[in-house]
């Protein structure tokens, strides 16, 4: 039986026009979810009306409260919540939906209320604690902002029919804050990969000529530049690389609020002519790049908090099949076996970094047997199995009494 599922988005910090990794989150489950048969209407609150990548899709534009109230109270999310209801209410009278898939955000209880209102089974998709992330990674929610946001986030996720959380971290806060009572109503589905799309032949010595780098061992970054990624860390590990592996090179694929000082630490190192900064590409670009990579990095902070993501760029370095340097932190040290898939380095340590990447360059059969094993891996994180456990989900929801 072929369903019909609203995907919704109630949160305007989710905007589907940027190139997050969340967007290609999105795109990926609803496009898996079409390729099997489903139909899915996408609703989400949007600052812009048009979202060239999607099809069949609804936005609803957030509105400010006037003079200084928007920066006191949690009005925008709450007037968002009632006009999500309202659409989804006469959305549901053209596709009668199967399920409410709703990934979590801020104040966003117009899911919720319609679910209860029309009868429809509803899922939520939990991504990160994002109520105590804003603290480390913008700013801290105001007092009275953070106490509704806390009190909607317990209501919401205690009403839904089941949780998908992204890590096995974030089911242990849910339930040590008391989030949520039972363990059983959630299911932990980390993110994954393309990996038909990173089993393609490229022609990778064509690709490093057009680039100017046909001799150089390329170390790579791929994602945005965002504060939580430690990727000053392996800008500043790179002159210690180079001392050690003259003919290395720096890719960073990518764009976000950290590029400036990234920008600036390579000047002042003096090293901008053995880094090039990508910019943002089309994430149907990334396993071109990949392909041409001798080594992939996914450095991450120690934020003082547990880490709680699951960052897609380290499924698509297993579905590349390349050496990987990541950061033993959270649900990478699950993901990743150290010494088997890939070489495990501590949070912020620097020359631990560098050794591991220079360690590849000069061991061939070590960067061969880690991707092997990479690509093997692969295959338990396709986006396609994490579809097929998502509609299972779904059957079971909508067959219970």
């Amino acid at each position: 039986m072929n369903l019909n599922i609203l995907y919704l988005i109630g949160d305007r910090g989710l905007d589907l026009t940027k190139g997050e990794g969340y967007k290609i989150h999105v795109l990926k489950i609803i496009n898996g979810l079409k390729k099997k048969g489903h139909k899915v209407f996408l609703l989400t609150v949007n600052e812009n009306s048009s979202l060239s990548e999607f099809e069949n899709y609804l936005t609803v534009r957030h509105k400010y409260l006037r003079f200084f109230f928007h920066r006191i109270f949690p009005f925008t999310g709450t007037i968002n919540s009632i006009n999500i209801l309202s659409h989804i209410v006469k959305l549901n009278k053209l596709y009668k939906f199967d399920v409410i898939h709703e990934r979590f955000g801020l104040y966003a209880y117009g899911g919720i209320m319609a679910s209860k209102l029309l009868h429809i089974p509803h899922i939520t998709e939990i991504n990160g604690p994002n109520i105590e992330e804003k603290k480390l990674f913008t700013k801290d929610i105001a007092p009275i902002q953070k106490f509704i946001a806390k009190i909607i986030r317990k209501f919401c996720l205690r009403h839904t029919n089941h949780i998908v959380a992204v890590s096995d971290n974030l089911k242990t806060f849910l339930i040590d804050n008391h989030v949520v009572k039972n363990s059983g109503k959630i299911t932990v589905l980390p993110n994954a990969a393309d990996v038909v799309a990173f089993d393609k032949q490229f022609d990778v010595r064509g690709i490093k000529v057009s680039l100017g780098l046909e001799d150089k061992f390329v170390i790579a970054y791929t994602g945005t530049l965002q504060v939580w990624y430690a990727i000053e860390d392996l800008v500043s590990a790179f002159p210690l690389v180079l001392k050690e592996v003259p003919n290395a090179f720096l890719l960073i694929v990518g764009e976000g609020q950290a590029k400036e000082n990234l920008e600036n630490l390579v000047h002042l190192y003096g090293i901008t002519d053995r880094v090039k900064f990508m910019g943002y590409i089309n994430h149907s670009k990334i396993p071109e790049v990949l392909s041409i990579t001798d080594v992939a990095v996914a450095p991450f902070k120690e934020l003082g908090m547990t880490f709680f993501g699951s960052a897609i760029k380290i499924f698509e370095y297993l579905s590349a099949g390349k050496p990987i340097v990541a950061t033993k932190i959270g649900q990478i040290a699950e993901i990743l076996e150290d010494q088997h898939t890939a070489l495990l380095v501590t949070p912020g340590h620097i020359e631990g970094l560098a050794n591991a990447i220079i360690r590849l360059a000069h061991d061939e059969p070590l960067r061969n047997y880690l991707a092997k094993n990479a690509r093997i891996a692969a295959q338990k994180y396709s986006w396609d199995n994490y579809v097929n456990q998502m509609v299972d989900i779904y059957r079971a929801l909508i067959m219970k009494p």
